[in-house]
């Protein structure tokens, strides 16, 4: 998948996932195969929004907040919103 591309870099790197994080590995994976889906398939739109200030995310892009799972949960709150176009 092409918006796992920087994800896949930055795990290589070790800068967002350690290998020990095998359950953060999957929900990034899972996350990341939901949000192609809501931007229907558009993966290079779903890698922009990805990298872009969020307000929902108190300013925060997403990809940042994927070292966590609360941080992956919050962001796949924020694609559910997005998918039912409820963006309040």
């Amino acid at each position: 998948m092409k918006a796992q591309i920087g994800y896949n870099k930055k795990r290589k790197d070790k800068s967002l996932l350690k290998d020990s994080h095998c359950e953060l590995e999957i929900l990034v994976a899972e996350l990341v195969d939901y949000g192609i889906e809501v931007f229907n398939k558009e993966e290079d739109k779903f890698h922009r929004w990805m990298n872009k200030p969020n307000d929902s995310l108190d300013k925060n892009t997403p990809e940042s907040l994927l070292d966590s799972i609360v941080g992956i949960q919050e962001v796949r709150n924020c694609l559910n919103r997005i998918e039912f176009g409820n963006l309040a």
